[in-house]
C-alpha cells in the first residue's frame, strides 16, 4: 500500500451513493452487448472485471431509451422496455460483488446516428437541418414527442433503478439529443422547447425535475455535459457555465464534465499528442457556479495527474476511459504503487475506437489483448502441451508472444537482433505528439522481466541455430522493412528512408525534403522534419493522405498539417524521376510537376522480413509467424497477433491463423 496517492483514494459521495474513491470509469461503447441491445457474458466480464479492480464508480455505456431510433453504436444496450432488466441486474449484482458503484447512461442520439443504426428510421432532431448531424435525412421532433421523450427517460431511470444500478447519468454531451436542445447552433425551435439559454434548456431539465418527482433521492443522478462545444458558433464556458446553474437548480446530483461534439472529435476523443489532463480547467469552471460536485474528463493516464486534479481543487472526481480499457487494474496498482505494472493507454484510438464502435466491431486495445475476452483470459491455465518455445523478434507482437506463452508454462527464449526490445516502437515513438508509444515499450519490458522469460538481445537467429536448439515451437516476429522505390535517381546519396531518418540512422539537416509516401509513416516523418525547422513537401500517389489512419487521429493530424506551414501535400502524383534537387511527378493526365528537395525520403510502404519463414520448411518444430512478418500492418494487429500465437502453443492446430 502506498500514501502517495491520499487525494485519489478519499472516499467519495455522489447523491445517495457512498463512492470508495474518487476514481471513476467514463462511459464508452463496446457492442459487447447482443444484437438486439441484451447483457452478454462477455459485456458482464468487461466490467466486472474493472470493478475488481479497484475502481470507485462504473458508468456504463450508452443504453438506448427509446429503441431503435435513439441508437447509434451497432450493438447498444437498451434500457427502454421491461424486459431488460433481468439481464441489468445480473450486471449490476457483478459489480456490487467487487465493491464498486455503478450508473448507467441514458441516452438517445437524436441526428448523430445513421438510418442503418436506426433500423431504417429517420432519425429525430430538435430543428429540421442538416447542419450539425450525422443523419442524412433527421426528420424534427414535434412538441408532443419532445414531451414523450421525457417520458421515456424518466422510465429508463425507474428501470435502472429496479436494476440494481446505484444512479444514471444523462448523456448531455458530445453532440447526442440532449446538447442538441441545449446549443443554440442546432436548435432554432420557435416552441417552448427552444428560443434563449433557459428555454433550450427546458427539455433537460424537464428529465431532471421528472426524475426526481417520481424517484427523489433514492437514485443518484448525474448530467455529462459538454463545457465548450469546440466548433464555429458552437457554444463556450459562458452557455455551459448557466446551463450547469440550471441543471444545479433542477436536481442533479453531479456533473460530468467533457467537451467537443462530432464537429471536434479531436477534443473528444483526444489523440496521442494531447497533454494529459488539458481538459480539465473546464470541471474548474464549471465547478465554480454550481453546489454539486464535478467529474473531471479527458486524457487522464496516470495516478499523479489525477491525484493532482482532485488535489487542486479542480474537480472532486476524476473520470478515466481509455486507460481502463488498456488496465482494468488502474486503481489498485495506483493504490498498491505499482506503477511499474500499469498499462497506460497510449492514445492511439485504434482498438477501443477506429477498429471498434466505429467500425461496428467489438472494443480492442492496442496494449491490452484480453479486452472482451476477459473470461477467456482469466481461465487459460497451463497448456495441455508444455513446450520449449524460441521466439524472434522483440517488437510487440514477438513480445505480446513470449508473455502468453510463459504465463501458460512454456520454456521461453527471446531473441532479437537489436540491443533492446519494443522493435518498431522505438522509430514510432520519434514524431512530435507520439512520446506515449514509448509507454508500451516500457510495459513489455517490466512484463518480460517479471516472468520466466530468457531474453536474449543483440543475437541474430537463422536456422542453423534453431536446429541446434531444437525448439518445439517457433515464432517468427522478425517485423517488416521498408520498401524501396523502382525510379530513375532513387540510388543517389540525398535519398533516405523514413525509418533511418526516425531511427536517428541519418541526419537531415537540409532546408528542404520531399517525403515520397503519404501514408502513416510517411506523415510522421513529414511531422519529425517540420519540427526540425525543414520544409517538407509530401508526394502521394493516391487522392487523399493517410487514408487508412484512424479517424479521429487522421482529422486531428490534418487541421495540424492545415496550420503547418512547414509541411504542404500533393496527392494523385506519381514520382517518375528523381534528380539531384528535385523531384518530377505527373499526375493521371500527363501533367508534370517538379518539387525543390535537398533530401528525398522514401516512405512508400513496408513488406514482410519473412526470410526465415522459408529456411524453416524442413524444421519439425510448430511454427508461428505474426505481426509484420506475416502481414505489415499496426502495433495492434501485432499486438494481438503476438498474444493469439502464445495462448495457442502446446493447445490448437499451429496451422490456425487468427483473423483481425
Amino acid at each position: 500500500m502506498t500514501d502517495e496517492f491520499t487525494h485519489l483514494f478519499q472516499p467519495g459521495r455522489i447523491g445517495s451513493t457512498d463512492i470508495r474513491n474518487r476514481l471513476v470509469m467514463a462511459p464508452m461503447g463496446t457492442n459487447l452487448a447482443s444484437e438486439r441491445g441484451e447483457v452478454t457474458d462477455p459485456l458482464i466480464e468487461y466490467y466486472a472485471e474493472r470493478a475488481k479492480g479497484g475502481t470507485g464508480l462504473i458508468i456504463l455505456e450508452v443504453a438506448a431509451i427509446d429503441h431503435p431510433v435513439s441508437d447509434t453504436i451497432a450493438n447498444q444496450l437498451r434500457i427502454d422496455d421491461d424486459g431488460c432488466v433481468p439481464g441489468l441486474n445480473r450486471l449490476t449484482q457483478r459489480l456490487h460483488d467487487h465493491g464498486g458503484k455503478v450508473f448507467i447512461q441514458l441516452h438517445h442520439a437524436g441526428g448523430q446516428t445513421t438510418e442503418k443504426k436506426t433500423g431504417g428510421i429517420r432519425p429525430v432532431v430538435p430543428t429540421q437541418s442538416e447542419s450539425g448531424y450525422s443523419a442524412r435525412n433527421p426528420r424534427e421532433l414535434e412538441t408532443e414527442e419532445v414531451e414523450t421523450l421525457v417520458g421515456k427517460f424518466v422510465s429508463g431511470a425507474k428501470r435502472a433503478r429496479k436494476s440494481g444500478f446505484d444512479g444514471v447519468e444523462l448523456h448531455g454531451a458530445h453532440g447526442y439529443l440532449l446538447e442538441q436542445f441545449m446549443s443554440s447552433r442546432t436548435n432554432t425551435r420557435e416552441d417552448r422547447y427552444g428560443g434563449s439559454l433557459q428555454e433550450r434548456m427546458q427539455f433537460p431539465v424537464e428529465i431532471v425535475e421528472g426524475i426526481r418527482e417520481e424517484l427523489g433521492d433514492d437514485l443518484s443522478l448525474s448530467f455529462r455535459l459538454t463545457a465548450d462545444e469546440f466548433v464555429e458558433d458552437g457554444y463556450g464556458l459562458d452557455e455551459s457555465k448557466q446551463m450547469a446553474a440550471l441543471l444545479d437548480e433542477a436536481g442533479v446530483d453531479v456533473l460530468h464534465v467533457s467537451a467537443g461534439t462530432y464537429g471536434s472529435a479531436p477534443q473528444t476523443l483526444e489523440p496521442m499528442r494531447f497533454e494529459e489532463g488539458w481538459r480539465s480547467y473546464l470541471a474548474a469552471e464549471i465547478g465554480s457556479v454550481v453546489d454539486v460536485p464535478t467529474i473531471a474528463v479527458g486524457v487522464v493516464r496516470q495516478p499523479t495527474t489525477a491525484d493532482e486534479i482532485i488535489a487542486d481543487g479542480t474537480a472532486t472526481f476524476v473520470a478515466i476511459g481509455r486507460g481502463h480499457i488498456s488496465d482494468p487494474y488502474f486503481a489498485r496498482k495506483a493504490k498498491e504503487g505499482q506503477l511499474e505494472d500499469l498499462n497506460r493507454c497510449i492514445g492511439c484510438n485504434i482498438g477501443c475506437i477506429g477498429e471498434g464502435f466505429m467500425a461496428d466491431k467489438q472494443i480492442g486495445c492496442t496494449v491490452n489483448p484480453t479486452v472482451g475476452r476477459e473470461r477467456e483470459f482469466a481461465t487459460l491455465g497451463s497448456a495441455p502441451t508444455q513446450q520449449d518455445v524460441l521466439i524472434v523478434g522483440a517488437g510487440p507482437a514477438g513480445s505480446q508472444a513470449a508473455i502468453r506463452a510463459s504465463d501458460r508454462g512454456h520454456d521461453v527464449t527471446l531473441y532479437d537482433a537489436a540491443d533492446r526490445i519494443g522493435g518498431q516502437l522505438h522509430i514510432a515513438a520519434q514524431p512530435p505528439g507520439k512520446e506515449k508509444i514509448q509507454w508500451y515499450h516500457k510495459y513489455l519490458d517490466e512484463q518480460l522481466s517479471k516472468r520466466d522469460v530468457d531474453v536474449q538481445l543483440g543475437e541474430y537467429v537463422d536456422s542453423d541455430l534453431i536446429c541446434e536448439t531444437q525448439p518445439d515451437a517457433v515464432v517468427v516476429a522478425t517485423g517488416a522493412r521498408p520498401r524501396e522505390l523502382d525510379c530513375p535517381g532513387s540510388d543517389k546519396p540525398h535519398v533516405v528512408q523514413a525509418w533511418d531518418v526516425l531511427n536517428g540512422s541519418v541526419t537531415v539537416d537540409t532546408d528542404t525534403a520531399v517525403v515520397i509516401g503519404g501514408g502513416d509513416v510517411g506523415c510522421d516523418v513529414a511531422s519529425y522534419l517540420a519540427n526540425q525547422d525543414v520544409a517538407v513537401t509530401i508526394v502521394e500517389q493516391g487522392s487523399e493522405i493517410a487514408p487508412e489512419k484512424e479517424l479521429v487521429s487522421r482529422i486531428d493530424m490534418l487541421q495540424q498539417f492545415g496550420e503547418n506551414e512547414q509541411i504542404t501535400t500533393e496527392t494523385g502524383e506519381d514520382v517518375v524521376s528523381i534528380k539531384e534537387s528535385t523531384v518530377v511527378t505527373e499526375n493521371g493526365v500527363g501533367s508534370e510537376s517538379k518539387y525543390s528537395a535537398d533530401t528525398v525520403v522514401l516512405a512508400v510502404g513496408h513488406q514482410p522480413n519473412d526470410e526465415l519463414v522459408n529456411e524453416l520448411e524442413p524444421t519439425p518444430a510448430d511454427v508461428y509467424v505474426v505481426g509484420d512478418a506475416r502481414e505489415s500492418r499496426n502495433i495492434y494487429r501485432a499486438t494481438h497477433d503476438g498474444s493469439e500465437a502464445g495462448i495457442s502453443i502446446g493447445a490448437v492446430d499451429p496451422t490456425y491463423s487468427p483473423q483481425f
